[in-house]
Order: C-alpha cells, then sequence, then structure tokens
C-alpha cells in the first residue's frame, strides 16, 4: 500500500516561491519557510538550498525555463547562478529537472518531466531516479561542453561578461590537474586569450577534425560586445600577431582572410592533446593540400592512346621504389638533379589527374596534392608564403613517409602560364613572384612533382626545361573510346559500344558522366537502360546539344 502524503507539496513550493521574492538566500528568509523545509527536503530528498531552487525553478518553469530569472526573482544577479551551480546539478542528477538541449550542458536553461509534474500536482509519493550520466566525474571532454553551454549563455545575454570571465578563471584554477590548464597557466594566456584557446578546441573536438573550424570574427565578436574592442583582437589574429599565434598554439587561415578568417590548432596542440588526454583529432595538414592515401585511393583500369601508353610505363616503372632509389643514387654521382618532375596536359577528361592516382596507386605512394586555384590570395604577399610553404611541408613529409610521396599541382593553369609584364599590376607582380619562386624550387627539387594542366600552350617557356617528362593526353581513339564504353556500362555489347565510340567524341570524363547518369536512372527505374536510351543520354551531354561525330582514327 502506498504511502499517503500528509501535507500538500504544491502549497509547500507556492509559499517558498512567494517568500524568495528579494531574499537574496540570506538566513532570515530560510527561517520564515522552516515549516515547509522540514516536509519538502525528505519529500525531494534534497537539502535546503536545493529544494529552495527546486521550488523556484518548478513556479518559474511555467513562464521561462531559465534560472536566471529565477535568481533575479531572488534579487541576485545572474552570476549567483554560477555560485550555485552544484547544487541545480543535483537537480539535474535527479532527474527532478532535465536539459533542454540534450546536446548541451546548459545549466541556466531547463525542462521539468510531465511525470515530476502530475506526481507533484497529486499529492503523491516522488519517485527519485539518479541520472547515472552525470554521477561520474568530469573529464576534459565534460569541461568543455559545459564551457560551450556558457560560451552559448554569454552569446544569448543571459550571463554577464564578468560573470563568464570570472566562470573562466574559475574553470582553469580549479582543474589544475589537467595537463592542457597547466599549459594554460604556463604560457601564461589571458582570459581572452584562454577562452579563444579553449573553444577552438572544443570546435576541433565537436567536428571530429582539425580543419580550419573556429571562425575568428563571430568568435571575438561573442566574447567582446564593444565593437572596437572586437575589431581589434580580430585584426591581431588575422595579422597572426596575438599570443597564441606566436606561441605555436593556433594557425590562422590564408584562403579567406579578406572575408571570414577563420582558425584552428596547431599540429604541436593536437599532438599534446592526444598524449596527455587521448584525444583523437583528425588533424587536416593545410586548408589548401590535401594527403590523399594510397590507401583511399581506389584502383582503376585506364585506357590510353598509343602515343601516351609508352610514356606511362615508363614513369610508372620510375614509380617503383627499388628503381626509383637506384636512379636516385647514379643522378647523384652524376651531379644531376634528382628528382623526378613530369607535366601531364591535354584537354579536359582525359585522365589526367585520374593517371597521377593511379600512379601512386600502383608505386604505394601518398599524394600531397594542392589545388593551385584556392592557394591564390587576393592578399598581395600571402599567395607567396602559402606556395613557399607547400615545398618547405612537402620536404617535411618526405622525413616521415615511408616512401616518398607525389606532390601534385593540380589544374597548375594558373602558376605555369606566360608571365606578365612587370609592374602592369599588383596582381601580375604578384603571379610572376609565384612563378619564381616554383622555377628556383624545382630547380633544386629531389622528390616526385607531378603537374596538370589543360592549357600547354600558355606554359611559359621557363617551365619547359623544369619538366623532365611531358606527356600529351588526347581525346580517346575509337579502339579505346569502345573499350571504355564497354568497362563503364557491363550492359553494352562489343558492337553498340563500338557504334557509341564511332558517333560520339568523348573524352574520357564524359563517358563516366554518361555512366553514373545511367547507373542513377538504373536505381529510379530497377531496370538497366537500353541501348537507345544511353545514346539519347549521349546526345544532351554536350552545352550546345550538338555532338560532333568521330571521322577516322
Amino acid at each position: 500500500m502506498e504511502t499517503k502524503i500528509t501535507f500538500n507539496v504544491l502549497e509547500c513550493i507556492e509559499t517558498i516561491h512567494k517568500f524568495s521574492k528579494d531574499s537574496h538566500l540570506r538566513q532570515p528568509f530560510f527561517e520564515s519557510i522552516e515549516k515547509e523545509l522540514a516536509s519538502l527536503c525528505p519529500y525531494l530528498q534534497l537539502n535546503e538550498i536545493e529544494v529552495v531552487l527546486f521550488a523556484n525553478a518548478f513556479v518559474s518553469w511555467f513562464e521561462e525555463a531559465s534560472f536566471t530569472k529565477v535568481f533575479e526573482y531572488f534579487g541576485m544577479s545572474s552570476f549567483q547562478v554560477l555560485k550555485y551551480r552544484e547544487s541545480i546539478e543535483v537537480l539535474y542528477q535527479r532527474n527532478l529537472l532535465m536539459n533542454k538541449e540534450s546536446r548541451k550542458r546548459q545549466i541556466s536553461t531547463y525542462e521539468l518531466s510531465q511525470s515530476v509534474i502530475n506526481t507533484i500536482s497529486k499529492n503523491e509519493p516522488l519517485k527519485i531516479f539518479q541520472n547515472k550520466n552525470t554521477s561520474k566525474e568530469k573529464n576534459f571532454v565534460d569541461l568543455l561542453e559545459e564551457f560551450d553551454g556558457m560560451s552559448d549563455q554569454l552569446d544569448a545575454n543571459m550571463i554577464h561578461q564578468y560573470d563568464f570571465t570570472d566562470y573562466i578563471e574559475t574553470l582553469c584554477e580549479e582543474n589544475l590537474h589537467m595537463p592542457i590548464f597547466r599549459e594554460i597557466k604556463n604560457y601564461k594566456l589571458d582570459l581572452f586569450e584562454t577562452f579563444f584557446f579553449l573553444d577552438a578546441i572544443w570546435d576541433a573536438i565537436s567536428c571530429g577534425d582539425n580543419d580550419f573550424n573556429t571562425n575568428i570574427q563571430s568568435t571575438v565578436n561573442d566574447y567582446f560586445k564593444q565593437k572596437s574592442q572586437a575589431l581589434y583582437n580580430i585584426k591581431k589574429l588575422v595579422n597572426k600577431e596575438a599570443k597564441l599565434s606566436k606561441l605555436g598554439l593556433i594557425e590562422i587561415s590564408n584562403q579567406s582572410f579578406a572575408n571570414k578568417p577563420h582558425a584552428k590548432l596547431t599540429k604541436k596542440v593536437t599532438d599534446f592533446l592526444r598524449d596527455q588526454h587521448d584525444l583523437l583529432i583528425d588533424d587536416v595538414s593545410n586548408e589548401n593540400q590535401k594527403l590523399i592515401l594510397v590507401k583511399n585511393i581506389a584502383q582503376k583500369k585506364l585506357f590510353y592512346n598509343e602515343s601516351e601508353t609508352a610514356q606511362i610505363k615508363q614513369l610508372s616503372a620510375i614509380l617503383q621504389n627499388k628503381k626509383f632509389k637506384e636512379m636516385q643514387v647514379r643522378l647523384k654521382e652524376k651531379a644531376m638533379p634528382i628528382g623526378i618532375t613530369a607535366i601531364l596536359h591535354g584537354v579536359p577528361g582525359t585522365g589526367k589527374t585520374e593517371s597521377v592516382y593511379q600512379l601512386a596507386k600502383n608505386s604505394g605512394r601518398n599524394i600531397f596534392k594542392v589545388d593551385i586555384s584556392e592557394t591564390k590570395s587576393m592578399w598581395f604577399g600571402e599567395s607567396q608564403k602559402l606556395i613557399k610553404k607547400i615545398f618547405t611541408q612537402y620536404d617535411d613529409m618526405k622525413k616521415t613517409e615511408k616512401l616518398c610521396p607525389i606532390l601534385l599541382f593540380n589544374e597548375a593553369d594558373a602558376i605555369i602560364g606566360k608571365r606578365k609584364s612587370p609592374g602592369s599590376s599588383n596582381v601580375a607582380d604578384t603571379e610572376n613572384a609565384i612563378q619564381n619562386i616554383i622555377l628556383e624550387e624545382m630547380e633544386n627539387f629531389q622528390g616526385i612533382l607531378f603537374a596538370t594542366t589543360n592549357l600547354i600552350e600558355n606554359m611559359d617557356a621557363a617551365f619547359e626545361r623544369r619538366f623532365l617528362f611531358k606527356v600529351k593526353f588526347e581525346q580517346p581513339s575509337i579502339e579505346n573510346s569502345a573499350k571504355i564504353w564497354g568497362e563503364k556500362l557491363s550492359q553494352l555489347t562489343q558492337k553498340e559500344s563500338e557504334i557509341l565510340a564511332e558517333s560520339f567524341n568523348f573524352s574520357g570524363g564524359e563517358m563516366e558522366n554518361i555512366a553514373r547518369k545511367c547507373t542513377m536512372q538504373e536505381i529510379l527505374s530497377g531496370e538497366k537502360l537500353h541501348f537507345e536510351e544511353i545514346k539519347n543520354l549521349c546526345k544532351n551531354e554536350k552545352w550546345s546539344g550538338e555532338v560532333k561525330v568521330k571521322i577516322g582514327f
């Protein structure tokens, strides 16, 4: 038989709420509600302050579920929310209150469960359940999640900046047993620098990678409400004049410098977090450069015209590690450059980039890919620094990689074109400076460099000598086209593949587009396309709608 409650729970809660107004939670207030506390403390299994907080949270929830409002009702500042956060946490742990957003650990906003409301309203015994998820000691990630919630409150003006800075100071001082907080103290970071650094760490953790996830402008604006302070600190960060940059704790994005600059942690920091806090964050080496691991390169069968085959075979043989090392030794003995440089040129879609991928796959080498169009900064002087850094990072990578990686300049048209007249414009001077850096680096290059371009006729003469191998890619012959069609679309007969090859002057890339559209249509209809349907797709592939028919071989 269920125990009957001998007092009215709702009336006790109402009385506590009534006397709470402007009480500042001082001793006379607790004396005035002594009777109610004596009833509610054992009922809720809470101490006196926890009961008062719950009673007011219960009443306030029907208007606005915010502890900030509760403390305003007490006649106290929102700062007091932080001072009583442990008591508030107890309410969460007992499932008397719930997080409004389960993703974030915000102590300010809360929900009431319907079961708690119903039980109290009916004056029935309250079943207390311990929330096992919140009873454990907080680790570094837990603290950062709480930090993120407090940052959200600052951004939403739910707490004052002074209260927030006090929270950061307390957070760091109370957790000096954790290595990262000891490092923050050793570096003597001020409160803003600490805030920005912790925010960058949280961004890397929550995104799962370290890839310029921290928006500098919005992060600084969250902290500084005065425009002048915000602009001053944004400028310092972007110009890499801030202490965080000088200490090697953060990197600043160059690509988005003019618009929305971003920051990320340095490798030094990600290594520290891995070693000291067991945090595995995928480190992205550079926003404009991507390391393509050989294990992630899909094996593809490529078909070459006769003129391409011999050179591709030669490059493939050279890249086999035993031969590559032997050749470098022999060339060095003869005082010759030991680097391998090759440019693959020709019309778009003929397999230039994919050929580099397959050469890497067959030789077991990773690719350090650079899209030149992404490295060109509109800020004078930045592009030169980026290009120089590319070669520096590649040299560093060679020292750590088991096999010498391939440095790939993809779509290199922008940097190997004919040089402009000096002084004609800032853009022209910048592009000329970039070319000079690349030419200088290629002169003493000791690795493996591939470049791809569609515009070889526009290449500056100075580059011609620097590229040891020059492979021209042309449209597939009719014979090769038929092989590609057969490889891409297995439902085609040999005769049908030959008809498509003779009828449509397509590059390998255009044939792959048709194959992709066929696959999509098959998924939608559940049936493979007929030959005539495939032909119709081919007719609509070109921009103009007109397809040039091949003549001869």
